[in-house]
């Protein structure tokens, strides 16, 4: 399926065969949540693309995109885990999170949703 864009070719037209997807230079495949999925490259920037109502694509909004969108901050991302309606990532010396945080799964001591990530407390 792709009714969020989560295949990242630019289109809502839903898939039954492998589609290429255009990454920014140098960016791998990394990991897919349930409607959004997110690519780092090896000099630690990373993107995401699909469903973002909860801010999960960490571009500092809310805004569906259909192709691969920068995550705010992340220069030096390690590796990444995209979850129901949030996404991790070991950048920058820490674990960060956004996107949904209904169960405080962000880790930041709250319940708010973050459209651009956080660092996660305690660790």
């Amino acid at each position: 399926l792709n009714g969020s864009g989560q295949l990242g070719d630019g289109t809502w037209t839903n898939r039954s065969v492998p589609t290429t997807v255009t990454l920014p230079s140098g960016q791998k495949f990394r990991d897919a949540g349930s409607n959004h999925t997110c690519a780092s490259a090896l000099n630690g920037a990373a993107s995401c693309w699909g469903w973002n109502y909860f801010g999960q694509l960490g571009d500092g909004t809310t805004t569906g995109r259909l192709t691969p969108t920068a995550v705010t901050g992340l220069t030096s991302t390690q590796a990444m885990a995209a979850g129901w309606n949030h996404t991790c990532a070991v950048a920058d010396g820490h674990v960060r999170c956004w996107g949904d945080n209904t169960y405080g799964q962000l880790g930041d001591g709250t319940w708010t949703a973050r459209s651009a990530p956080v660092i996660v407390s305690g660790l």
